[in-house]
C-alpha cells in the first residue's frame, strides 16, 4: 500500500522537487508569511500563508499537483491532510524549507 493510499498525499525529499514539478506541472506553494516568504523561497513557489488557507485553497486550479512546504515541514503537513480531497496530487516536501536550503547549498534546484 502506497502513502498516498493512507495519508491522502506524498512526501517529497527536496531533491525530488525539480522532478516533479518538471514532469507533473507542480504548483509549488509556499505556506509561510509574507515576510519569510520575502526573504527567500523556492523559485517559481506562491505565497499561500497557512493561516489563509480556507480562502485560498478554493481558487486552487483543479487537478494541478501541489508541492506544499513550510519552514521545518510541520505546517506543510497539516495543510496537506487539509487538502488531501481535492482533484489533483498533494505533496509535502519533508523538512520544509529548510531541507531545501541545505539540499540548495549541497548543489541542488537553485532559487
Amino acid at each position: 500500500m502506497e502513502r498516498t493510499d493512507v495519508y491522502g498525499f506524498e512526501m517529497l525529499q527536496p531533491e525530488e522537487i525539480a522532478r516533479v514539478v518538471k514532469k507533473e506541472r507542480a504548483m509549488l506553494v509556499d505556506l509561510r508569511g509574507e515576510e519569510s516568504y520575502r526573504e527567500g523561497h523556492i523559485r517559481n513557489a506562491g505565497n499561500y500563508p497557512i493561516a489563509y488557507i480556507d480562502e485560498w485553497s478554493r481558487d486552487l486550479p483543479d487537478q494541478r499537483s501541489l508541492i506544499l512546504y513550510c519552514e521545518h515541514g510541520n505546517q506543510s503537513l497539516l495543510a496537506a491532510r487539509k487538502l488531501r480531497k481535492r482533484p489533483g496530487k498533494v505533496y509535502t516536501v519533508v523538512g520544509g524549507y529548510q531541507a531545501y536550503q541545505k539540499h540548495e547549498k549541497q548543489g541542488g534546484m537553485q532559487e
